[in-house]
């Protein structure tokens, strides 16, 4: 079967016609939306236009636009030309957009909404063409291999350098072809909700690619903000989601709070579904499924590791959250769990034609993971790094893991992260982080090295809401939050093992994150070295 991005998707976006593909909320009872057929004919129309331009097979072409329907067909457009899409995160800095288009230098910018102008810069805007517009277009195939690059993904590098990841036509193809097969069955009824950049491969495989196959709406909220995407959550009827880690554990704990705050009846109801058989607890959760859009098929956490007991304070109310693992190098998704895994600290098996195995495992069965399959990339643009990343087909993740009895995938920590104390013993950054982030109070920790051992950055919650990251809290509300954060580290000491104990600190509101919602490891020695408490 030919493996490319337009025949894998086109096919469905024409037949599904009067469809809504998109629907973008404008505000409380606004909506602005997009069906199928306007998005098919204006990747028609916008292939046309972008032929008649000279762009041809191979040409890097930028797109710098809000998730949506004019970033969709233009996508659709580059890949029927057999170009090549270089995302542009729009949520950037001038400064660091500037730096990743002087970077990437693409031919044309496609740009929607663009906060700069650029110099080769093509706006976007979607319309209804005249048949005849685009009758032409609509005859012409794609002339595209299997092993044509498809995308350039710039990574930010939130543990090293940042780097450009070229993906195949095939490399995207069979991950989507391989999500269809491990999913739910779904149709023109289900509906995603957009919330990490398209910029990023995990949004642009699973968020668009992964429904548009299916026929899928994806709604769009006005803003990321929690009451928002609850709200669009319930609005629209939901039915599936990706995000990071931190938004679930946002939902578990403002359940929480609904049970704590709610009279004996509605824990004891609580209580009863946490006991039930899980064929029980899936019919009788109606009333928490109605919180959160009732016909919820399936939840995806992914970009970083997800606590154990999120997951199963999901499964105790019979929700759906599931964990998968991946990398932009790996197109994104390699394993995911399985509905309900019992296995709650795995990501799953491997999906379909991929492989994994444990490279120089140590007396415990922990190693490098490295990753074999369709989905591994091209390379990156940089042979040096491609050859030093890549080796027998085999990728080198960087992340350190092990594999149980039945083959799934046990995450312990990035090798880059690993801290080896004078005693040579290992401490891993990630554990320690689900570990504090469980106590109350504590919004977000970031663990790093000082002198080999383990120091922490608490972002602690005092109540009142922050827009930015790393703020100063006037002298108040710094010595409550290092008493909070010293009697946090007091419990925590307790119960860890010597190595692991975390002596040194320092509080902050927030902690700096990517655009994908992971912590930005690179900042936080500059931002201990400013705020640790003496």
């Amino acid at each position: 079967m030919a493996e490319n991005i337009w025949d894998l998707v086109s096919g469905t976006v024409n037949e599904s016609n009067r469809n809504t593909a998109w629907t973008r909320r404008i505000d409380k009872k606004t909506r602005e939306h997009f069906s199928y057929k306007l998005v098919y004919q204006n990747a028609l129309l916008i292939a046309k236009q972008l032929r008649e331009t000279g762009v041809a097979k191979g040409d890097l072409i930028g797109i710098i636009a809000p998730n949506g329907p004019e970033w969709g067909a233009t996508a659709l457009a580059i890949w029927k030309l057999g170009a090549i899409v270089c995302p542009i995160h729009i949520g950037n800095s001038h400064k660091e957009i500037d730096e990743q288009v002087d970077v990437v230098k693409p031919k044309l910018i496609l740009s929607y909404k663009s906060p700069i102008t650029f110099a080769n810069e093509v706006p976007i805007q979607l319309r209804e063409p005249d048949a005849e517009e685009i009758s032409a277009e609509a005859e012409i195939s794609p002339d595209v291999d299997e092993n044509d690059e498809a995308v350039r993904v710039y990574t930010s590098g939130s543990t090293g350098s940042a780097k450009m990841v070229r993906l195949s036509h095939r490399n995207i193809c069979s991950n989507v072809r391989a999500a269809v097969a491990f999913s739910p069955p779904l149709n023109s009824t289900d509906k995603f909700l957009s919330l990490l950049p398209l910029s990023h491969a995990m949004e642009l495989t699973g968020g668009m690619l992964f429904p548009l196959r299916n026929g899928c709406s994806i709604v769009l909220p006005r803003v990321l903000a929690a009451n928002e995407i609850l709200a669009a959550m319930v609005e629209e009827k939901i039915t599936m989601l990706i995000a990071v880690p931190r938004l679930y554990r946002n939902i578990i704990l403002g359940l929480d709070k609904k049970f704590n705050d709610a009279g004996a009846a509605l824990k004891c109801y609580r209580s009863l579904l946490k006991n039930m058989p899980l064929s029980l607890r899936k019919r009788f959760n109606l009333p928490i499924r109605k919180q959160l859009g009732t016909n919820i098929k399936a939840w995806i956490s992914g970009g970083s590791r997800l606590d154990p007991e999120i997951t199963k304070a999901f499964h105790d109310l019979g929700l759906p959250l599931r964990q998968g693992y991946g990398l932009t190098e790996t197109s994104p998704v390699a394993a995911v769990q399985d509905e309900f895994d019992p296995v709650l600290e795995s990501v799953g098996k491997p999906l379909e034609h991929i492989e994994i195995k444990i490279h120089e495992a140590d007396e415990n069965g922990v190693g490098e993971v490295w990753i074999k399959g369709p989905n591994v990339m091209l390379g990156y643009t940089d042979e040096a790094l491609t050859k030093e990343a890549i080796e027998d087909g085999w990728f080198k993740t960087g992340d350190l893991g092990r594999l149980d009895q039945n083959g799934k995938l046990i995450l312990t920590g990035r090798s880059k992260r690993l801290i080896v104390t004078e005693a040579g013993k290992n401490v891993y950054p990630e554990d320690l982080e689900i570990r504090l982030e469980r106590f109350p109070g504590v919004k977000e920790a970031g663990v790093l090295e000082v002198e080999m051992k383990p120091a922490a950055i608490l972002a602690l919650d005092t109540g009142e809401p922050v827009s930015a990251a790393v703020i100063a809290m006037d002298e108040k509300d710094k010595e409550v939050a290092i008493e909070n954060a010293k009697r946090v580290l007091r419990e925590y000491n307790s119960t860890a093992s010597g190595h692991n104990q975390i002596t040194r600190f320092a509080v902050v509101n927030e902690l700096p994150r990517t655009p994908l919602g992971k912590i930005a490891i690179k900042q936080l020695p500059e931002i201990f070295e400013t705020h640790e408490v003496i």
